[in-house]
């Protein structure tokens, strides 16, 4: 049976994103920030949506147990194959983690590093992180809560420079792609050098419902910020890294999205 009201609400919303791009109807960054802020901080508890959006396990479509945990095996496997090309040995001293959430990278990354850094604007999140990487026997755990509207405070909050930053499945999330280059470049400042990034985006192909989109945060917080594939690779030569890799998954089926590109970034030298 077809549901119209589904129907009616997706031709609304694409006929909007039209409307929207070609008179630049958009909301203030400020605006955005603050709704992602609002939308972040929510109840949890009472929320399974939100709770999966954050990557808690045992939430929404992760009540699948093998689904949550091959989250973050994907991503270490995807390290660990590049690990020869970037003389990337295990354990490491510090990883960082940009938006940890429930800790579906924690897990598999902490038993990797003596000290893993857990980054969020969710207290929520950075609890149930901690309490995942307690429950898999490691006690490494160091949580840093930011403010969405002054990403660049954990610059003083970090006493090491890492030797791997991490963020996955975020970038979409972000107020805009002007606000993921200040990530980017956080990501860089607080590496030493040669140091390995990991950083996840949501790619722009052309069509208009991949674009970037700047209104109505709460609606649909995936597809806030996007980039072209070229677009990001050059973002991250900019910003003092070398990129070594580009993975892409048209569709990715363990967080029922599409348009996801994986790069692997080291930070120069020079830098």
């Amino acid at each position: 049976m077809i549901n119209l009201s589904s129907k009616v609400e997706k031709f609304i919303y694409a006929v909007e994103n039209i409307v929207r791009v070609k008179f630049k109807l958009y909301k203030s960054e400020d605006k955005r920030i603050s709704d992602s802020k609002e939308y972040w901080t929510g109840d949890y508890s009472g929320n399974s949506k939100l709770a999966q959006d954050a990557h808690w396990r045992g939430k929404g479509i992760f009540e699948d147990e093998e689904r949550w945990l091959k989250v973050g095996e994907e991503n270490l496997d995807l390290i660990t194959r590049y690990s020869g090309i970037l003389n990337l040995h295990f354990p490491l001293k510090q990883i960082v983690e940009w938006g940890c959430g429930g800790g579906a990278n924690a897990i598999h990354f902490a038993p990797k590093t003596d000290e893993f850094v857990g980054v969020d604007i969710t207290p929520g999140s950075l609890e149930e992180c901690e309490q995942q990487v307690r429950k898999s026997g490691l006690n490494n755990f160091r949580p840093i809560l930011i403010d969405a509207s002054h990403p660049e405070s954990i610059i003083n909050e970090i006493n090491i420079n890492p030797d791997l930053f991490l963020c996955t499945y975020v970038y979409e999330l972000l107020p805009s792609p002007a606000y993921g280059l200040i990530i980017l470049k956080i990501a860089n400042t607080i590496l030493k050098k040669d140091a390995i990034a990991l950083i996840q985006i949501k790619y722009n192909d052309g069509k208009k419902l991949c674009c970037t989109k700047r209104w109505r945060y709460k609606d649909n917080p995936y597809n806030m910020t996007a980039y072209s594939i070229e677009q990001f690779w050059n973002y991250a030569v900019e910003y003092g890294f070398e990129p070594i890799g580009v993975t892409l998954k048209p569709k990715q089926p363990l967080v029922n999205d599409q348009h996801y590109a994986y790069y692997i970034l080291r930070k120069k030298q020079n830098t």
